[in-house]
């Protein structure tokens, strides 16, 4: 995890009604520019073996105030402890609520051992607040002690436009970015990329320099003049013009790349689109 907290300084701990408040604002606020915002709840459940009258909450929230980052939010929410993670995609959730997990069963009460469930949404969270926390919820009631459970990601994830008029590298390409937690879609027919450039739920493109009827170059502008400071990479695996190139890289955060792309390629390109897609931070700064 990234940036602990001091020893012996402890954060406050919201309770169930902050909690729902605080996402409600998160819900909204990643419903008007985007990413991701994740919620794990931990869950202690006393053994037979516990002292009378003892809680299996005890100690469970020191040790979640100081293994948690600064920017998260920590809450009690029933019976549960919540820990909200704003701008933290799905696999990033699984892996801090596994090392939570995982701290808090080595170093806590062996009479109690804890459980999570997490859950991930991006975007239009239907249901608000409420709906992350009855995900998070049943996958936490599918937890056995001492196991994590992660629910599906919910409702969507970054949507990427990928134009290129060979449907075989157009599928390739939108099926790994996929693997990396974006949501892409293959287009092929050029008067359909030009519809869709003008779509304002994709949050960037990938775009094929070459095409028939027309340049990439043109949709591509056609793209940034409807959405100015969307990201956008510049595909191409034949020798083109380059002043077309360097026209292309003055319309806005444009990244020029050669066909056949590399994994380092695409890696770098959605790099530059977490940077500049609103809500999304880049992952450079999160150490899970």
């Amino acid at each position: 995890m990234s940036e602990m907290r001091p020893a012996g300084e402890l954060r406050s701990i919201l309770d169930g009604e902050a909690l729902r408040h605080r996402l409600d604002e998160e819900a909204a606020r990643v419903r008007r520019s985007g990413g991701f915002l994740s919620l794990a709840l931990f869950r202690a459940v006393a053994g037979p073996a516990a002292p009378a009258g003892s809680s299996p909450l005890d100690g469970l929230a020191t040790r979640l105030r100081q293994a948690v980052r600064l920017e998260d939010v920590l809450a009690r929410h029933g019976q549960d402890f919540a820990l909200l993670m704003l701008d933290t995609t799905a696999n990033e959730a699984a892996r801090a609520a596994e090392r939570l997990l995982g701290l808090i069963n080595k170093d806590g009460d062996a009479h109690s051992p804890a459980s999570a469930g997490t859950a991930t949404a991006y975007g239009e969270v239907e249901g608000g607040g409420a709906a992350l926390i009855a995900a998070a919820e049943d996958a936490l009631r599918e937890a056995a002690p001492g196991q994590f459970v992660s629910s599906k990601t919910m409702d969507g994830r970054p949507r990427l436009l990928v134009v290129d008029d060979d449907r075989v590298f157009a599928e390739a390409l939108a099926d790994t970015i996929a693997e990396r937690e974006w949501e892409a879609h293959p287009c092929t027919d050029v008067a359909d990329a030009r519809q869709r450039v003008l779509d304002t739920s994709y949050s960037g493109f990938f775009i094929d320099c070459v095409l028939p009827t027309s340049s990439g170059v043109e949709i591509l502008r056609e793209a940034m003049a409807a959405h100015p400071g969307r990201p956008a990479v510049l595909m191409s695996g034949k020798d083109v013009d380059p002043h077309a190139i360097l026209d292309a890289l003055t319309l806005g955060p444009v990244m020029f790349i050669r066909k056949p792309l590399t994994h380092a390629d695409l890696d770098s390109a959605l790099a530059m689109f977490r940077q500049l897609v609103p809500g999304i931070r880049r992952r450079s700064r999160r150490g899970v």
